[in-house]
């Protein structure tokens, strides 16, 4: 896939990137310019452009675990002192973050040239005259969804933002004000409750895979609701979710394998981002940024390249591994240690992965704990290409977030049924499950439960600010890890409400004078 710097206002005046499609599912080729004026003729060609609206998913996948998990108390950072290259990705999470930040900016821009291909195909499928009704509302359903899903990710990251709802064919037409947040989300609510009436209901074909249909959107406006408190709108979403035949699978690990993408394999994934090795461009390489620092990654993957500067990410924080329960088999799937030694370069140098269950480092190893939800080797040996996807939405997640609507709309002894189906496959038995239906106690108890399934699915943050935690829980966080850290800076973790939005991007800015920045920043 071709990789693009321009600004957002920029990405937004020059003509979309259009990818194809197979018909077994959404499978993903390289992108190239089409023309839109001689493009838009045959019902094959709004398929192919829909497709492409899809794409700006992997960019925004490719940076948000540094946004949305690491800014949480899940996960920090394997520091390499010898290359200090990464700091704008470290001060993130830190909350050192300022708006020249370009991880920030990456998403900021993937996000509004996603809309901008959507735009472009709700724009030109007004004046087509000739396609079926059926044909229409699939693409207008799947087009009005993924709108709703860019400016839902737009809005709660950045707050106003501006609201384009036509394709921007001119230059000068890039340029708009910021929106306020509560007319984004109105309009975020009303481009999914379309979709949710247009689309299909889940039929768990391969030819579905990767693609928007009424159980994703559902569940997505269900996740917008619920973001802005509004549970009683949230519940019957939910509830409609659980009937359309998704399901949670045995092992926990299998989830994420890449054996398991397609639809027809695995009934518990609702939407992820789709990924493909090869030579095409749209690989992803998610495993080399969460192994932990070293020059050779044989042991790990089975393929050797030099990760220096490049992993260690998503490093499990001791708070997390403590939240973990014993018995818990999410915590070995999720959780894993590379056994080492530190060489005369000072660099780590592997020799073996073990679990993290009960683990106490043997004395004269190095061990360090890495994200292993994402780990099944052996790897291609091409550096950085696996065709590992990213989960946005699955059913375990779903069943905490009916648990979560049931306890905050007054019915607490309704939820537990969800919360603990979570919760006996994450121990094999019931003997786990929970009890009370204090409607705090309860509350609690869900948050706890939605960390430890959901870890490194960068749902944490987003879940703090939802439930008004953000600013106690990091501020408490930061002074552990400060202690623990000393190459912490002394201003790190300086928590505020101004901080659970990022800052609008200075390069967008500069560009567009009417682009007001958000306070603190």
């Amino acid at each position: 896939m071709k990789r693009f710097k321009y600004t957002t206002a920029t990405c937004l005046a020059i003509i979309i990137l259009l990818s194809s499609c197979k018909k077994d599912f959404l499978t993903l080729y390289p992108e190239g310019n089409l023309n839109e004026g001689i493009f838009y003729k045959t019902d094959a060609d709004y398929q192919q452009a829909v497709v492409g609206a899809y794409t700006s998913l992997r960019d925004i996948a490719n940076n948000a675990f540094w946004m949305d998990e690491m800014r949480s108390d899940n996960a920090t950072y394997d520091y390499y002192a010898k290359d200090r290259g990464n700091a704008a990705r470290e001060n993130i999470s830190t909350f050192l973050d300022d708006a020249t930040n370009g991880v920030t900016l990456v998403r900021y821009q993937a996000a509004y040239t996603g809309i901008n291909r959507v735009n472009a195909v709700l724009d030109h499928l007004e004046k087509n005259t000739t396609m079926s009704d059926s044909l229409k509302n699939l693409i207008t359903g799947e087009a009005k969804a993924l709108r709703g899903h860019y400016y839902f990710d737009l809005v709660r990251n950045f707050g106003d933002v501006p609201l384009h709802l036509h394709e921007t064919a001119a230059y000068d037409q890039a340029f708009l004000p910021r929106t306020p947040a509560a007319d984004v989300y109105t309009q975020v609510i009303s481009d999914l409750k379309d979709a949710v009436n247009l689309l299909p209901a889940p039929t768990f074909a391969d030819a579905q895979t990767g693609r928007m249909n009424k159980g994703v959107v559902s569940t997505e406006l269900a996740a917008v609701y619920m973001q802005r408190k509004d549970y009683t709108s949230a519940l019957p979403l939910l509830q409609s979710v659980t009937k359309m035949g998704y399901t949670l699978l045995t092992n926990f690990s299998s989830i994420f394998d890449p054996a398991n993408k397609l639809a027809s394999k695995n009934r518990e994934l609702i939407f992820d981002v789709q990924y493909q090795s090869g030579t095409t461009g749209q690989s992803s390489a998610f495993i080399y940024r969460f192994i932990p620092n070293m020059p050779a990654t044989t042991v790990l993957l089975g393929v050797n390249f030099n990760v220096n500067a490049y992993g260690g990410w998503d490093v499990p924080t001791d708070n997390l591994i403590a939240a973990f329960e014993p018995g818990d088999t999410r915590f070995a799937a999720s959780v894993g240690v590379v056994e080492g030694t530190i060489n005369s370069n000072q660099d780590f140098v592997p020799t073996k992965v073990v679990s993290a269950v009960n683990y106490t480092a043997p004395a004269g190893v190095t061990a360090k704990y890495f994200c292993k939800k994402y780990y099944f080797p052996p790897y291609p040996n091409t550096n950085q290409n696996t065709d590992q996807n990213w989960p946005l939405y699955r059913y375990g997640d779903v069943l905490l977030m009916l648990a979560d609507c049931l306890n905050e709309t007054g019915a607490s002894g309704d939820a537990l049924p969800y919360i603990n189906q979570v919760r006996t496959r994450a121990f094999g038995d019931a003997a786990h499950n929970i009890t009370t239906t204090d409607q705090a106690q309860l509350r609690n108890a869900i948050a706890l439960e939605r960390r430890r399934e959901l870890a490194f699915e960068n749902k944490r943050w987003q879940d703090l600010i939802r439930t008004g935690q953000a600013v106690t829980v990091m501020t408490a966080y930061g002074i552990t890890a400060k202690q623990k850290y000393p190459y912490m800076l002394p201003q790190s973790f300086t928590v505020t409400q101004n901080k659970l939005l990022y800052p609008i991007p200075q390069n967008e800015r500069n560009l567009n004078s009417q682009l007001t920045q958000n306070p603190g920043y």
